[in-house]
């Protein structure tokens, strides 16, 4: 299985190989970008599983639901009447489960989300989502610093994210 180190080093050999050809090659720069929105999808999803393995009295069960990305659904039939189950998938953003972590984790944190780390973050999700889901109405232009910008942008992300919720730094 690969992790967030994989894709953060595939994004900089692509920017590499970019800046080693020295030709117009943009579809190494989307690559780059799109691998570093991955980093911190495989980061953020990947602790949400090992949090969502713990048992379960350490979270409340809207919580687990969040986790585990489910619904939560209230039986009104058969022998489990009067209880509830996580049995439907429910899609959650990338930026809720980064909120919920965080708090979670860090109750006292302040607001993050005007800072200059969230604001990267927002222009990564929308050059990610122009070129995972194109329109003729954008034009897109890639550039290479956008995708070094990206690469720095995911490892501030995933780092901040382990310094709020594990209290360590990572090395990259």
């Amino acid at each position: 299985m690969y992790n967030y180190r994989n894709y953060i080093d595939w994004a900089e050999k692509l920017q590499y190989l970019y800046e080693e050809r020295n030709a117009d090659e943009t579809g190494l720069l989307g690559s780059s970008i799109l691998l570093s929105w991955i980093a911190i999808e495989s980061f953020v999803n990947n602790m949400l599983d090992d949090f969502a393995a713990l048992p379960d009295d350490l979270f409340q069960l809207h919580e687990r639901a969040f986790l585990l990305e489910k619904e939560i659904n209230f039986i009104d039939h058969g022998n489990d009447l009067g209880t509830f189950d996580l049995s439907r998938m429910q899609y959650v953003r990338l930026s809720d489960k980064i909120f919920f972590l965080i708090r979670k984790f860090n109750p006292n944190v302040k607001s993050f989300k005007g800072d200059t780390l969230w604001q990267d973050f927002d222009e990564l999700k929308d050059i990610r989502n122009k070129i995972t889901h194109p329109r003729k109405t954008d034009f897109l232009t890639i550039s290479i610093e956008q995708a070094k910008k990206s690469i720095e942008t995911s490892k501030k992300i995933i780092q901040f994210i382990s310094i709020k919720v594990w209290k360590k730094s990572l090395d990259f």
